[in-house]
């Protein structure tokens, strides 16, 4: 009788002890910190449900990473929490004779991604004398600290500026032997190809590092014909092209700069583009220099200056308390090296973004599943997923929201860094892990 009753207490205890084991397969299907790929590089990943409050997973959350593009998502909530519903790009005053503009570092201006321009439409039609406001100094420079020197030449960074025209690039189209350039300002600034060039299938057109001088060159696999242009050496070249521009449709405009703001007039807002459209190309595609005029317009508007250190510093007081604790955050884009993020700080902001109000804006902001730079991931799971992407050499990040199949609301950050070989095969891990979440929560 005693041995039945050994028995019977041994199995129930073997019976429990298999049910755990069997609970704790079915939260992880597999030992993340354990996987083979992953035990090679540093990483850090937390998930949380977002409803209940609760953490599902969290390994290395409290060290800080670089995170590449994630750090745009500190740019969007800044954007959001200053702009309201459309981009108040410039700042307008007008006497009876006079018209004084004032850049607020605007991107969409003469981009010919976006068709509706206020500010060229004015210009284009008055009468009167044009003033266009530039600030005799600024607290920033053409790129952020710690961005890589080489590439000024990239049309992924163009520079930063007050008062940002043609998206900060020229682009170049042959016609006929002749090279030309969009806007035709550049035009002189190129050195005419030799006849071996102009025989060669593909070319490109390089810049000259200091000065706005292109060169056609050969090229092996493809044209390529857009490049940034450099404000370097000269503050009102902005204002010039504009004023070339100009001519072209208003030939008898009288229009010129100056560094002083009238104090007599009141100036107001120019609304450009709705916040929502900028941040959700800023946002789709990763566009960097969207990125940096975001963070240095919401300096100018909330701040009243242009700057991106003194921005930054003051939105950590301002608008990212209990959100940022001790993580580097010094670009707007995430181009530099020197930005170091927690997964923990990032699960601070989506979460305090699904509390706001503008989470289902935020959303629609995100890529979603195979869409954007998540094109060709997630794919059959674009209802489940929405997130911003990171990449830098050897540095990948991904943070955002998952919805999962029985309905639970999961914010995660999921940030790597100093792997080896490709890139790919830790993005189809990365996402091997989260559908895997999305499956089974």
């Amino acid at each position: 009788m005693r041995n039945t009753i050994l028995f019977v207490i041994a199995l129930f205890y073997l019976i429990l002890f298999q049910a755990c084991v069997v609970k704790k397969t079915t939260s992880h299907p597999y030992a993340i910190d354990q996987d083979s790929l992953l035990n090679t590089i540093h990483y850090g990943l937390k998930i949380v449900d977002l409803d209940k409050g609760t953490i599902l997973s969290s390994t290395n959350s409290h060290k800080f990473f670089m995170p590449a593009s994630n750090t745009k998502l500190l740019t969007m909530y800044a954007g959001l929490q200053t702009f309201g519903d459309h981009i108040p790009g410039w700042n307008i005053g007008e006497s009876s004779n006079s018209i004084y503009l004032e850049p607020n570092g605007d991107p969409t201006f003469l981009n010919a991604e976006f068709d509706k321009q206020q500010v060229f439409e004015i210009l284009k039609n008055t009468e009167k004398t044009v003033y266009i406001l530039l600030p005799e100094a600024t607290a920033f420079g053409r790129f952020g600290s710690g961005w890589s020197w080489g590439t000024w030449q990239e049309t992924y960074s163009p520079e930063r500026s007050v008062m940002p025209v043609y998206n900060n690039m020229v682009k170049f189209y042959r016609e006929g032997n002749t090279f030309k350039a969009i806007p035709s300002y550049f035009n002189s600034a190129i050195e005419q190809p030799t006849e071996d060039i102009l025989g060669t299938k593909y070319s490109t057109v390089l810049r000259v590092e200091d000065s706005n001088t292109y060169q056609v060159k050969k090229n092996s696999t493809r044209n390529s014909w857009t490049r940034p242009f450099t404000g370097m050496n000269n503050d009102t070249l902005a204002y010039m092209l504009l004023r070339d521009t100009l001519m072209t449709f208003n030939p008898k405009i009288e229009i010129s700069f100056t560094r002083q703001k009238p104090t007599d007039i009141t100036f107001s807002p120019v609304y450009t583009v709705a916040t929502d459209t900028l941040l959700g190309k800023m946002m789709k595609r990763s566009d960097n220099f969207f990125a940096e005029q975001t963070m240095l317009m919401a300096g100018k508007i909330r701040y009243g200056s242009f700057a991106d250190f003194g921005t930054i510093r003051k939105l950590r007081e301002d608008l990212f308390e209990g959100i940022l604790d001790q993580g580097k955050w010094v670009d707007g884009s995430g181009l530099s090296r020197g930005n170091l993020i927690s997964p923990d700080e990032f699960i601070n902001l989506l979460t305090a973004i699904y509390r706001s109000e503008d989470f289902e804006r935020v959303k629609e902001i995100l890529p979603h599943g195979n869409e954007g730079t998540l094109k060709g991931l997630y794919v059959g799971y674009e209802a489940n997923i929405w997130a911003k992407t990171g990449t830098l050499a050897d540095h990948l990040g991904l943070s955002g929201y998952l919805k999962t199949k029985k309905g639970s609301n999961l914010a995660f950050s999921f940030l790597i860094n100093n792997f080896r070989g490709s890139a790919n095969d830790y993005r189809k891990k990365m996402e091997e892990i989260l559908i895997w979440i999305i499956e089974h929560n």
